[in-house]
């Protein structure tokens, strides 16, 4: 299993990076934005529809490096309660309610983005998002959209790496 980790860890990366240049990329269009409005009174059409873009890149892209990291927002930040069977038990617990809680969230997006009721696919949000252009960009919207899916995915993966690393110790 320890293809799984070394892939989590390759996507961890890659997305890392991508998240990284998403943000510098959008400050540097708002800052476009900025100078054109006030610096020549002429703001581009296209702009803020970028930075939008490039935010929502950047924050879904940057949701699965916090959640590989174990930095995501949590309810209750459990201690550890050291070794033994009970701790085991209940180490074993938590990380069954955490594969719960994130499958009945992440199922779902998954399922819905490709299928919709009766599992039609061209009622799924891609299919639909695919059929739209973007007003400033001329861009097709799937490309936007397709984000959705794949942070999804890339969360599953570093739940299952999480899942068979505890498995390894």
């Amino acid at each position: 299993m320890r293809v799984i980790q070394q892939a989590s860890a390759a996507v961890d990366r890659v997305c890392l990076t991508l998240a990284k240049l998403a943000l510098v990329a959008m400050v540097l269009t708002v800052l476009l934005q900025i100078w054109a409005r006030y610096g020549f009174d002429f703001p581009f059409t296209w702009t803020e529809e970028l930075a939008r873009y490039l935010m929502i890149w950047a924050g879904l892209l940057g949701a699965t490096c916090a959640f590989k990291r174990k930095l995501d927002p949590r309810v209750i930040t459990p201690k550890d309660t050291g070794t033994g069977s009970g701790a085991d038990a209940m180490r074993w617990l938590r990380l069954g309610v955490s594969v719960l809680a994130i499958g009945i969230f992440l199922l779902p997006v998954l399922y819905y983005s490709f299928y919709g009721p009766n599992m039609n696919f061209e009622r799924g949000f891609m299919w639909r998002s695919s059929n739209r252009f973007s007003p400033g960009l001329g861009i097709n919207m799937a490309l936007v959209g397709s984000v959705v899916p794949l942070s999804c995915g890339i969360i599953l993966l570093h739940l299952i790496a999480q899942v068979t690393e505890r498995n390894h110790r």
